[in-house]
């Protein structure tokens, strides 16, 4: 079977699987399994794939053919340019969070030696974007989930200047940690008894306390909103993911505690809020 006919014949399954993205999937796993880029699959269409590869490869399709993710299916995904370690422990990396990290970025480029906490750091995706891309920053990531704090561990082990603590949002924090001049989060936000209606790659197979929020999706936000004031510097930046139809609950919440100004929301590129952006008086 050539390389052509091999990318085929996924594409063909995965379509019969009702795979929604079947022949970007497709590509994305024959690149993994032949290690090899997507322009190879075009400029060596005509090379024989070894019985070997063949034979790897028809487990990783029939786990994707199942509702498996294909990011967890591989054990990897790209965020920001850097390829994270994924599995059923993290919630996986969505092209928004990207939207927050770039809004991160570009605060904290403004501020000398800045130091950012990442609450519910999950794979650690906003904290090795920071790390990776602001100089001189030092950045506090947290988790309390015992199996995500070990794959953040691992994937955020490349960067010197990031500390992964496990531990209830704050709460993980040693005294001579504060204050921050930025608190970045994509909590769980999703209302409980809506879990069960999202797709079965989501609900099947992400975990449930990176998506849960609570009766209204609101828990864990109120929570940070409340809080944050107290572990930000004047003028520091509270900058958190929300759902698309979470932006005026968030902002009340955040007027009612007295401590921000300029709060407001930023939109997604489908013109949706997401994400509340609120700097500390």
């Amino acid at each position: 079977m050539t390389i052509k006919e091999f990318l085929e014949e996924i594409i063909r399954v995965f379509k019969k699987a009702g795979v929604e993205c079947a022949e970007t999937e497709a590509r994305q796993l024959a690149c993994h399994v032949l290690s090899c880029s997507p322009a190879f699959l075009v400029s060596h269409a005509g090379d024989e794939v070894d019985d070997k590869v063949l034979l790897a490869s028809a487990a990783l399709i029939n786990e994707r053919c199942k509702g498996r993710p294909i990011q967890y299916v591989l054990g990897s995904a790209n965020f920001y340019g850097i390829d994270l370690a994924v599995d059923e422990r993290v919630l996986i990396p969505r092209p928004e969070t990207e939207l927050l990290a770039e809004e991160a970025i570009a605060f904290l480029k403004e501020r000398p030696f800045p130091k950012a906490m990442d609450l519910c750091t999950g794979s650690g995706a906003i904290a090795a974007a920071v790390a990776a891309n602001v100089p001189n920053v030092k950045v506090i990531a947290t988790e309390l989930s015992p199996k995500a704090f070990m794959l953040a561990r691992v994937n955020l082990r490349p960067y010197q200047n990031v500390k992964v603590l496990r531990g209830d949002l704050f709460g993980a924090l040693p005294e001579d940690e504060l204050p921050f001049d930025a608190i970045l989060t994509n909590p769980p936000y999703v209302p409980a008894e809506v879990i069960s209606t999202l797709s079965r790659e989501v609900k099947d197979y992400e975990p449930r306390m990176a998506l849960d929020g609570g009766a209204d999706g609101l828990d864990i936000i109120r929570h940070i909103i409340k809080e944050a004031p107290e572990h930000l510097k004047s003028g520091g930046m509270l900058l958190m993911e929300i759902g698309h139809d979470q932006g005026s609950a968030a902002l009340e919440l955040a007027a009612q505690t007295g401590e921000y100004r300029e709060a407001r929301m930023i939109k997604d590129l489908a013109g949706r809020d997401r994400m509340m952006r609120a700097l500390k008086r």
